[in-house]
């Protein structure tokens, strides 16, 4: 197994690396506006942005509570397994009853550091690209997306969500974990699309709403588009 110390380096550089890309990108989660979603914002979207609107909404107790839950799950389970592993001597880490495997398998420790780093190498990539192209774009400027990590996977972004607590998973080890990956993969839609307004919704299902929304505005091209490419996974064709 890695060494405990040398674990807690790895969880905190991770964390280091995940807060300078949602400073980066901004964060709907952490409720953070980004760098590049200021850089990147056209004349159109600054107008478009004055004269819209916020919908008052009820405020629903159960997603705002899981908001907050997941939020501080995101944060503070880290920052709980660093303490452990470089201050102070909790007994967490590694503990044998929180512990998937006695003794730890170091194979799958690597193979969760690889997961991880791709998973955020692709959160800041196709975070880039949706902030570009859509977020910081008036709606008529918006075009659909189908070049680079596109081309091959309609939700790249969301992939990421799914990889960074796998990785997290599997370099831990550790029950706690769970937690952290319902935190990124599980969410209360707070929009209407596909009628899962205030449920709980998986990540996958995020994608498939946002797709059918994707199918309303660009009709036949993104359904031809979603004919040759894969939901989180490449199409392989013959």
């Amino acid at each position: 197994m890695i060494q405990m110390k040398l674990l807690a380096v790895f969880i905190l550089i991770i964390f280091i690396c995940q807060l300078i890309i949602d400073f980066i990108l901004g964060s709907a989660r952490l409720e953070t506006i980004g760098y590049w979603n200021k850089k990147f914002l056209t004349e159109a979207r600054k107008k478009e942005l004055e004269v819209k609107q916020p919908e008052k909404r009820k405020i629903k107790i159960v997603p705002k509570f899981w908001d907050l839950i997941s939020k501080l799950i995101m944060i503070f389970l880290p920052l709980l397994f660093i303490i452990d592993g470089l201050v102070s001597r909790i007994g967490i880490l590694y503990s044998p009853y929180l512990s998937f495997f006695n003794p730890i398998d170091s194979y799958l420790q690597i193979m969760g550091l690889i997961i991880i780093f791709s998973g955020l190498i692709l959160y800041l990539i196709s975070g880039k690209t949706i902030i570009k192209n859509v977020y910081s774009k008036a709606t008529e400027e918006r075009k659909m997306m189908t070049t680079g990590l596109y081309a091959y996977i309609r939700h790249p972004y969301y992939l990421s969500f799914i990889l960074i607590p796998i990785g997290f998973l599997l370099i831990t080890l550790n029950l706690l974990s769970l937690l952290y990956f319902m935190a990124y993969t599980i969410s209360t839609n707070p929009d209407e699309e596909c009628g899962r307004e205030g449920k709980f919704t998986f990540i996958t299902t995020e994608a498939r709403c946002s797709e059918e929304g994707l199918k309303k505005i660009y009709g036949r091209d993104y359904e031809e588009y979603m004919e040759k490419t894969g939901r989180l996974l490449p199409k392989f064709r013959k």
